[in-house]
C-alpha cells in the first residue's frame, strides 16, 4: 500500500516537501513548518536529487509504499520525479544508460561462467561415463573367459 507523506507536527499538515540526499538517507523538508525527516535510502543504487527531472521545480510530494518500504517523489507542478543520480558498483557516479550497460556486463559475466562451469562438469561426467564404459568392458571379457 503507498501512502502520501504528511508532516507529523502538531498543527501542520502539510505534504510537500523540499528534499536533499545526504548520507544514504533522504531528508524531507516540510515546506510549510521546516520540521525534518529522515528516510533510509541505503539500498537503492541511486541518488535523488533536490530538483524536478523536467520544470526544475524543488518542492515535491513524497510517497512511502508500506509493504516493501520504498520512496517515491513526485514534482508539485508538472508530476515528474526529481533527478536522479546512478552509482555504478565502484561507487562512480554514471548516467542511467552506463549503469545499465555496467549490469547488463555483469550478468553477461554471471552467465558466462555459469556456462563454463556446466561445461566442466560435463566434461566429467563424459570421463566418468568412458571409465564405466571400460570398466563394463573389462567385466564382460573376464565373465565370458
Amino acid at each position: 500500500m503507498i501512502r502520501t507523506v504528511v508532516c507529523e507536527k502538531d498543527g501542520c499538515s502539510g505534504n510537500e516537501f523540499y528534499i536533499k540526499s545526504e548520507d544514504n538517507k533522504l531528508k524531507l523538508i516540510c515546506k510549510e513548518c521546516e520540521s525534518i525527516y529522515y528516510h533510509d535510502i541505503n539500498y537503492y543504487d541511486f541518488i535523488m536529487l533536490s530538483s524536478c527531472s523536467s520544470c526544475n521545480n524543488n518542492v515535491f510530494k513524497v510517497f512511502k509504499d508500506l509493504d516493501n518500504d520504498n520512496i517515491y517523489a513526485k514534482c508539485t507542478k508538472c508530476g515528474a520525479p526529481p533527478e536522479k543520480i546512478f552509482i555504478d558498483s565502484d561507487g562512480v557516479q554514471v548516467t542511467y544508460e552506463a549503469k545499465l550497460l555496467c549490469d547488463i556486463k555483469d550478468l553477461m559475466h554471471k552467465v558466462d561462467q555459469r556456462v563454463c562451469n556446466l561445461e566442466l562438469k560435463l566434461d566429467d561426467l563424459e570421463r566418468g561415463q568412458e571409465l564405466l564404459e571400460e570398466s563394463l568392458a573389462y567385466i564382460n571379457k573376464y565373465m565370458c573367459e
